[in-house]
């Protein structure tokens, strides 16, 4: 009775020292999870319409929902231009100021890397100079001397979505690097195709 009794003590004294390192893991594993990371990152950026091309500078904030889902507000800014050669001038140059609000789902996750597809509606503020021949239907027209060429300078706010790939990389609890490929449509204006590399950081 007293080896029965002795044992069931023994048992019971092991489950607790089992329960109570359990317990520590799960906690330091936790205390590694961040639930919000910061980013900013720099890219290229190809107009569609046009034949442009530029650098994309954004910066990003993403909360975690749950394992799987995240959601990401972002701000972007895209300046680009095009050269002619043969006049030696600019015949186009635009700059636009980009909001999304975008969800994120983990198609792939691991301790060393993540790969997340995103989407959602998207904003922006277009500015945009381009030379055109004969009379455009809008903006702001700025005649050029002894041509039928002529500067028009359009601003224009537009509403569209964009569509995300995008994938991080660890190297630490905090700090992590990606890439990422983005496609954005708006109802006016030209659409455009970006990829980039950002860095960030969890808290």
């Amino acid at each position: 009775m007293k080896h029965f009794h002795y044992l069931s003590t023994l048992l019971l004294k092991t489950a607790l020292v089992g329960f109570f390192f359990l317990f520590l893991q799960q906690s330091a594993f936790a205390q590694h999870r961040y639930p919000n990371h910061f980013r900013t990152g720099v890219g290229f950026a190809y107009i569609m319409e046009g034949d442009n091309s530029g650098a994309l500078f954004s910066q990003q904030y993403t909360r975690e929902l749950t394992d799987h889902l995240h959601f990401t507000v972002s701000a972007e800014y895209l300046s680009s231009s095009r050269y002619d050669q043969t006049r030696e001038l600019f015949t186009s140059r635009k700059a636009f100021v980009m909001f999304d609000a975008s969800l994120f789902y983990d198609l792939t996750e691991t301790a060393k890397y993540t790969i997340k597809l995103g989407v959602g509606p998207a904003v922006r503020r277009r500015s945009e100079l381009d030379l055109v021949r004969g009379e455009p239907d809008e903006g702001v027209v700025t005649p050029i001397a002894n041509s039928d060429d002529a500067f028009v300078h359009i601003r224009k706010r537009d509403i569209g979505g964009k569509v995300v790939l995008e994938t991080d990389f660890f190297n630490d609890n905090r700090l992590f690097f990606g890439m990422r490929a983005s496609g954005y449509v708006y109802n006016h204006g030209t659409s455009i195709f970006a990829v980039g590399l950002n860095m960030g950081y969890s808290f």
